[in-house]
């Protein structure tokens, strides 16, 4: 079966117990809990004590953690550029977070580094990936990578040439198919390329293709996104973790429930959920 969660960056303007009872009420399965300088945990603030009481927050709520986000911060290339140890640091202490919460990995953008020339950008995170996937696999835990427009890591051979540099299991996909998919690549053949590697999921709606996409809430009027097409072929590849909803404060209160209302239909009809 496939899990819902939602990415707590579309309701954070608001404070976590009520974002946790929104999302319970609507009938998600998980929260994607966001750790960074502008989240509900903030980064600079992590504590036990902190931990225990959003983990007694989401579990008396009946949700679970499916992934920690570095929400608002850095791209692991800029944090590595700056100061490589610093950035594994701050790769520990989020999957400290991940154990902590029962979180099963954590999501990561690279970040663009042509500044400096793309190869230059590839080594530096080949080079910082290492020591942080060594603690994940030590820990259980995975680091997803986030699949992004303007970023180094941006189209699916990029996802599997980055694993196969830094040649650790703990390694993984975030499979962003709304991303994959404005930037041209095929929603099937991306997702069943990707499935053995694939550690999450998110979806977001959208109306055109890049550079001229507009985000829409997913599932609602004009969505262009054929996510019954997604939802099959991650049934294919036998995937069994969660597909994180992802919008965005801006967007009306009401997109909790119309994304999760189409992709709870969906995976049903399809025998997945």
């Amino acid at each position: 079966m496939i899990g819902i969660s939602y990415h707590a960056g579309g309701m954070k303007d608001l404070p976590l117990h009520e974002v946790i009872t929104i999302l319970a009420d609507v009938g998600y399965d998980a929260i994607e809990m966001m750790c960074g300088p502008e989240a509900h945990i903030p980064s600079g603030e992590v504590t036990d004590s902190l931990l225990k009481e959003v983990k007694a927050m989401t579990s008396e709520q009946g949700l679970k953690v499916s992934v920690i986000n570095p929400f608002a911060g850095p791209g692991l290339y800029q944090l590595a550029l700056k100061d490589q140890q610093g950035a594994v640091d701050h790769y520990a202490l989020l999957q400290d977070v991940a154990v902590a919460l029962g979180a099963h990995g954590v999501n990561f953008l690279t970040g663009y580094g042509g500044d400096k020339g793309d190869a230059f950008a590839w080594r530096c995170l080949v080079d910082v990936l290492k020591p942080i996937c060594r603690r994940a696999e030590e820990l259980g835990v995975t680091m997803n990578i986030h699949n992004h427009e303007a970023t180094t890591i941006d189209a699916s051979s990029k996802v599997t040439l980055l694993i196969e540099h830094v040649g650790s299991d703990a390694l993984k996909s975030l499979n962003d198919i709304t991303n994959f998919y404005h930037l041209g690549e095929d929603i099937a053949e991306v997702t069943e390329k990707l499935g053995p590697l694939t550690a999450h999921c998110h979806v977001k709606g959208v109306t055109g293709m890049y550079p001229y996409s507009t985000f829409l809430i997913p599932g609602e009027t004009g969505d262009e996104l054929d996510f019954r097409t997604f939802a099959e072929s991650l049934g294919k590849t036998g995937y069994d973790k969660y597909i994180s909803v992802e919008t965005f404060p801006h967007m009306r209160m009401e997109k909790a429930q119309i994304a999760y209302d189409m992709m709870a239909r969906t995976l049903k009809d399809l025998g997945l959920r």
